[in-house]
């Protein structure tokens, strides 16, 4: 998981299963597991998706001088590639695989800011959370109530 998540697991099931009943901690356990698991999967997914279709558009939008069927394919190639049919596109011209570099570094660019905003929608979403348990907020209000 990396430097950032690995620290971050353990610290977040323990606050998940704060106030799971002991009985039903396997349930919240595995619950908690499979909601990372497909965080995880659906924001691999969507960058990729921002990634590549940025990567497709921003070397379309750089490569207008070339014939549309010529332009096409090159895109193709350098998206299904994944960026790894840069290099072969010196053989063709210095100037494209050029183009096809500063588009594939805009749309990794723009895929990073697209995860930051991603981050920071995450961290106003836990502001809404309370610090106190639903059992510590009873606690709390029926000595309120009885005082």
């Amino acid at each position: 998981y990396g430097f950032g998540v690995g620290l971050a697991t353990a610290q977040l099931t323990g606050v998940v299963l704060k106030d799971v009943p002991v009985a039903a901690s396997g349930q919240g356990s595995g619950t908690s597991s499979t909601a990372r698991q497909i965080g995880a999967a659906l924001g691999i997914a969507i960058l990729g998706t921002i990634l590549f279709t940025s990567a497709g558009t921003a070397l379309d939008a750089r490569l207008t001088d070339l014939p549309d069927a010529q332009r096409a394919q090159i895109v193709t190639a350098v998206v299904d590639s994944a960026g790894a049919a840069i290099p072969g596109l010196e053989k063709q011209s210095a100037v494209i695989a050029e183009d096809a570099r500063i588009a594939f570094s805009d749309a990794t660019r723009f895929a990073a800011f697209s995860a930051a905003g991603f981050l920071v929608l995450g961290f106003l979403a836990t502001l809404r959370l309370s610090g106190v348990s639903r059992d510590r907020e009873e606690e709390l209000a029926a000595a309120a109530a009885s005082s």
